[in-house]
């Protein structure tokens, strides 16, 4: 078992892609016992995402470690029959098929929490279980239009995963809370998120500050002016909240009297004519060099900090100190790079105690656990029910 707040709980993960397994991801790097099911012979697609050797891709590295993979045909009576001994030791079950796929299956929540009554088990879906684009097939971008995200930045995509990884973090915090509830006396339930909703939720702090209250006058919204700022050499972030921030900044860049226009008097004021703002600071920032401006902010304790590019995150002083990244070696992959578990906790450390598994790699192992010796696990394998 592993280590960390969630040693002992067990987890069985039939999910596919990001949304799913980066669910289970959490809980495994939490200590949780995690064994995830691929398909025979189909590997999963993040398998092949990014820069590969072999069957392990820069993302499958970081989205799979400490977790153990299981070759198993599920849509076989057969091989239902080992999920179900699988499910009967578990905590918690992961799935994110189409709606109704599950039940077809016959592992949908009521088949399952029928064996284990005690189970907390997690449906991903792209909009739900019902409704009108239920049956959909779904992908990040999908959600990044469909929620007003795209919109949101001004009419592009965010250049990485977002809708995914949200939905899997509200994922993996309800099964949290849902284990509390079972430690309680609730026992085991059904919890489902989906992209689409998770994703709004997440946009309604910012991006909807206009919709959440409609009768108030409309204020610009962080796509027009929560952006990167040119220098002369470069580009840096920088903000300023309270008064005393925004007055630090405007000495910085060698307008203090801006500190005195009325535009931009108080924060409602600063929001408010936030477009107007940025040009006056953008002109003037044009004019200054990344590293004179950046110490003049920091002299005024102003939050800033430059653009770095991916390489260039390697090499800050604070990634360094804080040990953000995890350098490695991989069986297959060879040298790796990975970011540790951002959680730390004083009394239950956590552990990276495995590499991110080759496909079905613990499939004998996991057989074993459940007594199948030898000769009953090589006939599975010759009846192509796992491999």
């Amino acid at each position: 078992m592993g280590e960390g707040p969630l040693a002992g709980i067990r987890v069985v993960d039939v999910s596919g892609a990001v949304a799913g397994p980066y669910a289970s991801t959490w809980l495994a790097e939490q200590g949780a016992e995690v064994v995830m099911v691929e398909k025979v012979g189909v590997p999963d697609v993040m398998r092949l995402t990014g820069a590969t050797i072999g069957d392990q891709s820069g993302t499958w590295v970081q989205l799979h470690r400490n977790k153990r993979s299981i070759d198993l045909d599920i849509r076989t009576p057969t091989g239902r029959d080992i999920l179900f001994q699988l499910v009967d030791r578990a905590d918690v079950f992961v799935q994110n098929f189409r709606p109704g796929v599950a039940q077809r299956l016959g592992i949908g929540y009521d088949a399952l929490s029928a064996r284990n009554p005690e189970l907390v088990y997690l449906s991903v879906s792209g909009y739900g279980p019902t409704g009108p684009y239920s049956d959909q097939p779904v992908y990040d971008p999908i959600i990044q239009a469909r929620s007003g995200m795209a919109e949101s930045q001004n009419g592009d995509f965010v250049r990485t995963v977002v809708a995914d990884k949200t939905t899997a973090m509200t994922g993996a915090m309800a099964v949290l809370s849902a284990l509390v509830a079972r430690a309680n006396g609730a026992g085991g339930q059904h919890v489902e998120v989906n992209l689409l909703d998770a994703t709004v939720a997440s946009l309604f702090v910012e991006a909807y500050w206009n919709e959440t209250v409609p009768e108030a006058e409309p204020v610009p919204t962080y796509s027009d002016w929560y952006m990167p700022w040119d220098t002369l050499d470069g580009q840096i972030a920088a903000n300023w909240v309270n008064f005393e921030q925004y007055q630090g900044a405007c000495r910085a860049i060698g307008r203090p009297d801006l500190a005195d226009d009325p535009r931009f008097s108080d924060r409602f004021a600063r929001v408010k004519n936030a477009v107007a703002m940025r040009e006056e600071f953008g002109a003037a920032l044009a004019k200054l060099g990344t590293a004179e401006v950046l110490a003049a902010l920091r002299e005024a304790d102003v939050p800033s900090a430059p653009v770095l590019s991916r390489q260039e995150v390697f090499d800050d002083p604070q990634i360094h100190h804080n040990g953000t990244i995890i350098e490695d070696h991989h069986p297959t992959a060879g040298r790796i790079r990975t970011a540790r578990p951002p959680a730390r906790y004083s009394g239950t450390p956590t552990a990276l105690t495995r590499h991110a598994p080759g496909k079905g790699q613990h499939t004998d192992e996991v057989l074993d656990e459940l007594g199948l010796d030898a000769t009953a696990i090589a006939a599975l394998r010759a009846d192509g029910i796992v491999a």
